[in-house]
Formats: structure tokens, sequence, C-alpha cells
């Protein structure tokens, strides 16, 4: 190989490796490459509870105090007892929360509460039991 074609060569080679690193540096946005993006954290979940007896229990049995829950919590509601139940929102202060819908003994629902409020709650098959759920903020 000449002189000539040997410096060709280099040049070819030269050339094409800058071609490389300016292509690179634009699809890379010239910046080091990012680190990845931890996925979010759960949000922290309450446990609410149809009582075991529920029926029974009237005013008391989603306990004996209101329901809190803190703004950005998920709402786990889980029925307790033996029988069917569901949990129903008497206002419509917190839109994220209507109902459970019917909830078969050891069944659940989670909702994400966003919205600060207060609203009575109660159990359209059994209307007696009734209580409170508040949201409140952190």
């Amino acid at each position: 190989m000449t002189d000539t074609n040997q410096r060709q060569g280099v040049s070819r080679i030269v050339g094409a490796a800058t071609t490389l690193a300016i292509l690179f540096a634009a699809a890379c946005g010239g910046q080091p490459p990012a680190s990845p993006t931890p996925p979010p954290a759960e949000a922290p979940t309450a446990n609410a509870y149809i009582l075991p007896g529920a029926v029974g229990l009237g005013p008391t049995a989603f306990g004996d105090e209101p329901v809190v829950v803190h703004k950005g919590e998920r709402l786990r509601w889980r029925n307790a007892d033996s029988v069917e139940h569901d949990v129903v929102a008497d206002t419509p202060v917190l839109p994220e929360f209507k109902t459970t819908g019917t909830l078969a003994p050891g069944g659940e629902r989670l909702f994400t509460m966003n919205t600060v409020g207060t609203t009575r709650i109660h159990c359209t098959i059994h209307p007696q039991m009734v209580g409170s759920l508040v949201v409140q903020e952190p």
C-alpha cells in the first residue's frame, strides 16, 4: 500500500468516526444518558372494614369512629362479614367514591381519594348500617 493510499484510508476512518460521533451526540441531545426514572411509589393504603356482624351493629358497622383517609391515599374497603354488603356515599362530595358495589364476604374494592371532604355512608342492602367517611389533607 502506498503512502497516499494509506493516508486516504486513515482519512476515511477518521471521517467515519467523526460522523458517528456527531450522529451519536445529536441523537442523545449532547447529554450523557439519563438514569432511568424510578417508578412512582404506590400511594399508602388506608383499610376500612365492614365489620363481622355488621347488620346488628348499625351505626358502628364500619367502626366506632368515622373512616378517615388522607388525600392521595388509596382507600381499601374490605367486607369482613359473612354476608354481602355495599358501601354507598350519601352525597357526591367525594367524586372518587360513590359505591363499592356489592362486596361478597372477604371482597374488597380500592379507590384513590384525591378530594378533601366528608360524607355520610351506608349499606343499601342493610340501611341501618351507617357511618361517615372523611378525606383530609395529610
